[in-house]
């Protein structure tokens, strides 16, 4: 009865492990664009923070960030 039983344990712990190496992560590739929504100079934190809630909610990409003066929004692609 015990052998039975640590075969039954070796093979779950068997099939964890492989579950395990099976699941591969990928990344998806980003791509940037201008926002279509920002108007004027992207500056400081506020202009910071409006890039990424006009990116995110208003074109329904992943975020944006100043680069510059301009705000690029990011997106899969």
């Amino acid at each position: 009865m015990e052998r039975k039983s640590l075969v039954v344990v070796f093979s779950i712990l068997v099939l964890l492990l492989a579950a395990q190496e099976v699941v591969v992560k990928t990344e998806a590739k980003t791509c940037e664009k201008p926002s279509k929504y920002f108007s004027g100079g992207c500056v400081g934190t506020t202009g910071n923070t409006q890039c990424g809630y006009l990116c995110r909610r208003g074109e329904h990409l992943l975020s944006g960030a100043c680069k510059g003066l301009k705000c690029v929004c990011t997106y899969a692609c």
